[in-house]
């Protein structure tokens, strides 16, 4: 009776061990949770879709966006609903044949049928700021993180060619700039738009182009670039 009890006990303490080995397998083996925040496009990505433009005095223009930097409707960004903050994209307008490439630093658009929502410095170029929206095609260009933002100046110097209180009147002085073969930039400051031609690596270069504006009918001051 005794022996019978002792290997009873036996099997029970050889399956409680095997149980608990068991259990700490599938523990060993379970996956580890998946980081939070969107997953990288594949290398390969691309979406076709509506998009739109924001910034035209909608109230977006000075305001956090999701990246928690301050939104600048003059510079090359986008809202996407879904790619990695700091990824950027080739745009292209699908009727005009225009690109540009932005940086996504926004989320939306949250209007159905819409893919993203541009700066308006970004729809100007590539014509989707007259009917407000338009097809597009986006490909990837670089993963967030990999490089400094597209059409940010890089440059030290720079020589400003006007300032104006209305946008509008800024664009137009920057078309005639860009027209008559000067590279310029927009840049908000204090309730102002400056116009600047730019960036530039020194001093002397921004002294030259100086000189070749004044030549051109144009006036302007060497200042840095931002």
């Amino acid at each position: 009776m005794i022996g019978r009890r002792r290997h009873l006990l036996g099997v029970l303490l050889a399956l409680f061990c095997l149980f608990c080995s068991a259990c700490a397998s599938r523990r060993a083996l379970a996956p580890a949770p998946a980081p939070a925040g969107s997953a990288p496009p594949p290398t390969e990505w691309s979406e076709e879709g509506m998009a739109s433009w924001y910034g035209g005095g909608d109230g977006f223009d000075g305001k956090p966006t999701s990246s928690g930097e301050i939104f600048d409707t003059d510079r090359l960004t986008a809202a996407h609903r879904d790619l990695p903050l700091g990824t950027v994209v080739e745009v292209t307008n699908v009727d005009s044949g225009k690109s540009v490439r932005v940086r996504i630093n926004d989320r939306g658009p949250f209007v159905r049928g819409r893919i993203i929502d541009l700066s308006r410095e970004a729809a100007r170029r590539i014509g989707v700021i007259g009917p407000g929206v338009a097809p597009v095609r986006l490909r990837l260009v670089r993963r967030a993180g990999s490089d400094p933002e597209p059409g940010a100046p890089t440059g030290a110097w720079a020589v400003q060619a006007g300032s104006f209180g209305e946008s509008e009147r800024a664009d137009r002085h920057r078309e005639r700039l860009q027209a008559a073969g000067f590279e310029s930039y927009l840049e908000p400051f204090a309730g102002l738009t400056r116009v600047k031609v730019g960036p530039l690596s020194s001093r002397a270069d921004a002294e030259s182009v100086l000189r070749r504006l004044e030549a051109a009918g144009f006036e302007g001051v060497v200042v840095s670039a931002r």
